[in-house]
């Protein structure tokens, strides 16, 4: 199925269509949409990629985590990657959550109670999502009109809301709508999911990337890896595109609130496919992140607003300043989703009347909005759309001639204007000898960034064997560390500080190790550079036992430990402090020199040292003696630091000397003259972001909780909810079932049965419509409808077995009286290798069955059809089975085979053999032909024989 399928779409990707469209740079041939091939080749290559996965236990979905919305894209072993459709089989769903009546509201329905009860509704969470500040809250609500009410809690340092007199934190309502993304997954047909690769901004810093691993945590999802939403895009774009040389293309992409850049390389390299050397070679695609910009606030929701400002504006002005809609929430939020509308109409048409019906105080609104009135209102908006171009382009070093390609995405690119400012913006930049860049839209601009996510997740996981892609994202922010003495025995004068990761440095890159010599415990402060970086560190770490080792050592002022911290710049972009050592160089003494012995003679290492037993039982269990360790560290810190060694000289960090002075020359002569003493520090975080760590842990155990017992109450609601509709429908049905099976019912009951049927279920209605949810449970609901069921099922049931009772004995006397008759008449002749005893023991069962079945249908007779019945229909069965057991294995029983013949009776035996050949044949025709009769007869009694045989063959 897989497999042809593929093999068909690869014979249609052989084709040349295939290969022109292919290239986003070259013409599309005549009668080819370009798009639509591009569409079905992805297909092509996204099925083979996940053909070749093997079976795995779980699946990885994309979350593409919008401001206003989010898609979900689904990877699973032996499918293509494929969309999630939510309950409502959209392939969008809306990122918030709202709570009416101690229920909550997922998707379109959290979004419609923003406009009917704006203050129970939380949307736009990406953008609290990690926030430090304390007046985020009151920034949104200026804003975008949104009343929510925004805390900020000083303890934990963190917003928050409040929900029916329960604090939540932001970090919560996001874990929710994760939750309900999973929930989404499953229901498509995903199964249980677990992993996942979620998208963020690519300008997100360290606390909101970390805010969004947290509220996956809390919707018990495991992120594999976070990837920046442009990187995905370009992820998808290259899932199909090999390029031999290699290719800029900038991505732009303009979602609900911020406007993003990215200018990608796109090349290849050889892969060998086998270790022999006869193994051919494979080429491999790959892309790397050059240049980030962005605009924050620059997205198609300031264009939302902009109209919702123009149309309040025009209602103020119809009633001559009456009512000032600003400060009141649900016109405002009317009128902000009658914006949205608008706007995406005048994407494709010149002009669009309003029409808001009791807008306010039971006044309509009417209008007509143009799209020069639209372009008008969001003049600021589209003047900021090309500064994340230019910034892209000056991180990547490279010139807007440079640039090969352009790819669109985004909802905010269908807007006219938008792609008019695009496109002048770039023709003004390029050289006239340059080729005019075409605005592709390869993509789909809505879904590309959730798939792409799916497939790097796919790459990630060990689930997964995916067709290899390479992948270098860089960071857009440069990373620096500050180091301060710590505790009572450090010195509070001394501090350093130093530049880690620059900006443009590969996510996912080699640790970067700096060392300095010092005495004291320290801490360790992460914080962004730069004019244009975030504002405050981000991360503080405790770092202990660089005292306890200076004193252990005995060290002095001249002699200080050397300690060596190594920091990583993940993949999902946040950097930490992987580890921490203490080291120092202790020199042996000339008399232990002299009778050391020379373990290190065979080696080449002149750092190798003798290690005395006692000193090393002493010695700490994580502390290591070897000088070679020191010759392997001082050429580990050398590897690494050459990209920070020019920062860490202009910071005054370099302050170490050589581990090992020590000539090579003779090293298999002479006796070592130092000893490496090194031990692992203890690393504490201290704070995370704005917040105490602690406090962090803490807060995250809290909210387990909280959302534990948030859905277990929405579990009992809505089980409580589904006992109380079954009630309710199995009132309707008794009722209706009554009145249409009247006729059905009246010989097997009587009024008085059916009129208390009746009465039950009018007073469970009356009964259902009084009782107080609130202190209703399922099992009185469930008791109420067993209750009413109880008497009505009885009806149903004598009425079904009435109707069925006599063919159904009728039938089970054909089979019996079938089964006597080859016991005694056909099979004594046709089969005669079967033994007397079998064949009464078949004929005994016969009669016992027989015997009951005049029992039961005796006694059935004697009672009336309103009482319950002396035998079932499905009793008739198991009665019948000794019978069956018996005659199948009868009637399968073979022929015994004839005992062999000498060789001198050849002759003999080969006609005696076509005689029982002969004998077996008609045998067999006797056995067909005569199963259910021996005999010709008339028409009555081939029907009969029929009937017969088909009651044979049921049993």
């Amino acid at each position: 199925s897989i497999v042809s399928v593929v093999a068909r779409r690869l014979r249609r990707k052989a084709s040349p269509a295939y290969a022109a469209a292919s290239d986003p740079m070259a013409p599309p041939p005549t009668g080819v949409r370009r798009r639509s091939v591009r569409r079905r080749a992805a297909a092509v290559v996204a099925t083979i990629i996940v053909a070749l996965a093997p079976p795995a236990v779980a699946n990885v979905i994309g979350i593409d985590f919008g401001t206003e919305s989010m898609k979900v894209a689904l990877v699973q072993p032996g499918a293509p990657l494929e969309i999630v459709t939510n309950h409502f089989s959209k392939r969008k769903t809306e990122t918030a959550v709202a709570f009416v009546r101690g229920e909550r509201y997922f998707g379109s329905d959290a979004y419609g109670h923003l406009s009917r009860k704006p203050d129970c509704a939380y949307a736009r969470l990406s953008t609290l999502l990690g926030a430090p500040r304390s007046d985020a809250g009151a920034e949104l609500k200026k804003s975008s009109y949104m009343p929510m009410e925004i805390t900020f809690n000083e303890t934990r340092g963190a917003l928050g809301v409040t929900v029916d007199g329960k604090e939540l934190s932001v970090e919560e309502l996001v874990a929710m709508v994760l939750a309900y993304a999973k929930d989404m997954t499953r229901a498509y047909g995903g199964n249980v999911v677990r992993d996942c690769v979620v998208t963020v901004p690519q300008f997100a810093t360290q606390p909101e990337r970390e805010a969004m691993i947290r509220a996956a945590d809390l919707a018990d999802l495991r992120v594999l890896s976070l990837i920046d939403e442009n990187t995905a895009a370009a992820v998808q774009f290259g899932l199909d595109r090999i390029y031999e040389e290699k290719r800029l293309v900038l991505f732009y992409n303009l979602g609900s609130e911020h406007a993003q850049a990215s200018l990608v390389e796109y090349s290849t390299f050889v892969e060998s496919t086998g270790k022999s050397k006869s193994s051919s070679n494979k080429t491999v695609g790959q892309l790397e992140v050059l240049g980030k910009g962005w605009a924050k606030g620059a997205g198609s929701f300031a264009l939302d607003l902009a109209l919702t400002e123009l149309l309040c504006d025009e209602f103020e002005k119809q009633h001559a300043g009456k009512y000032a809609l600003r400060s009141i929430a649900r016109p405002m939020a009317k009128l902000r989703a009658s914006a949205k509308k608008v706007k995406e109409v005048l994407s494709s048409n010149k002009e669009i009347p309003v029409n808001i019906p009791a807008l306010h105080d039971d006044v309509d609104f009417q209008t007509t909005l143009t799209r020069a009135q639209l372009e008008k209102a969001g003049a600021p908006v589209f003047d900021r759309l090309t500064a994340p171009i230019a910034d892209a382009v000056k991180m990547a070093n490279a010139s807007f001639d440079d640039i090969d390609a352009v790819e669109i995405i985004g909802g905010g690119v269908r807007v006219p204007k938008v792609q008019e400012v695009l496109r002048t913006y770039l023709a003004a930049k390029r050289s006239k000898e340059a080729p005019t860049l075409d605005l592709g839209l390869h993509l789909n601009g809505d879904e590309a960034v959730a798939l792409g996510a799916a497939f790097h997740g796919a790459n990630v996981s060990t689930s997964f064997r995916v067709r290899k892609v390479g992948l270098t994202d860089a960071s857009p922010f440069s990373v620096g560390v500050s180091l301060d003495s710590a505790g009572a025995a450090g010195d509070e004068s001394w501090h350093k500080a130093a530049s880690l990761f620059k900006r443009g440095s590969r996510y996912g890159g080699k640790a970067k190790t700096i060392a300095f010599q010092h005495d004291a415990d320290l801490t360790c402060e992460l914080a962004y550079e730069g004019d244009d970086a975030p504002g405050g560190s981000f991360a503080l770490y405790n770092i202990s036992g660089v005292a306890d080792f200076a004193r252990d050592m005995k060290t002095n002022a001249t002699n200080k430990p050397k300690v060596m911290l190594s920091f990583v710049l993940d993949s999902s972009g946040l950097t930490t402090l992987s580890k921490a050592e203490v080291s120092l160089q202790v020199p042996i003494p000339a008399a232990e020199q002299d009778n050391a012995t020379l373990v290190a003679s065979s080696t080449t290492r002149s750092s190798t040292t003798s290690t005395d037993e006692d000193e090393a039982a002493s010695s700490p269990a994580n502390e290591t003696e070897t000088a070679a360790d020191a010759t392997e560290a001082a050429t580990t810190t050398a590897a690494d630091e050459n990209a920070t060694s020019e920062a860490l000289n202009a910071t005054t960090l370099n302050e170490t000397s050589s581990l090992n002075e020590t000539k090579t020359a003779n090293a298999t002569k002479k006796a070592p003259t130092s000893k490496l003493h090194k031990r692992s520090l203890t690393v504490s975080l201290i704070r995370s972001g704005g917040r105490s760590w602690a406090s962090v842990l803490a807060d995250a155990a809290e909210a387990k909780q909280r959302l534990a017992d948030l859905a277990e109450a929405e579990e009992i609601r809505q089980k409580l909810a589904a006992a109380k509709n079954d009630l309710e429908a199995a009132i309707y049905a008794t009722r209706n079932a009554l009145e249409d099976r009247a006729d059905e019912f009246a010989p097997v009951s009587t009024d008085e049965q059916r009129e208390a049927v009746r009465h039950e279920s009018a007073e469970l209605e009356d009964w259902l419509y009084d009782v107080d949810d609130a202190t209703a449970t399922v099992a009185l609901f469930v008791e109420k409808r067993r209750s009413l069921q109880m008497g009505f099922e009885a009806i149903v049931e004598r009425a079904e077995e009435y109707a069925r009772r006599d063919a159904a004995v009728s039938k089970a006397r054909s089979a019996l009286a079938v089964a006597r008759k080859n016991a005694t008449e056909v099979w004594p002749e046709t089969k005669p290798w079967l033994e007397v005893e079998d064949l009464e023991d078949m004929l005994a069962k016969v009669a016992k069955a027989e015997q009951w079945l005049d029992d039961v249908t005796a006694k059935q007779k004697e009672l009336a059809l309103h009482e319950p019945p002396a035998f079932y229909v499905a009793d008739i069965a198991p009665k019948l089975k000794p019978v069956a057991q018996i005659a199948a294995r009868l009637e399968h029983k073979p022929k015994p085979k004839p005992v062999e013949s000498t060789k001198n009776d050849t002759n003999a035996t080969t006609g005696a053999n076509a005689t029982d050949t002969a004998s077996a044949e008609d045998g067999a025709a006797s056995e067909e032909d005569g199963a259910a009769s021996s005999g010709d007869g008339d028409d009555d009694d081939d029907d009969k024989a029929s009937d017969d045989k088909e009651a044979w063959d049921e049993l």
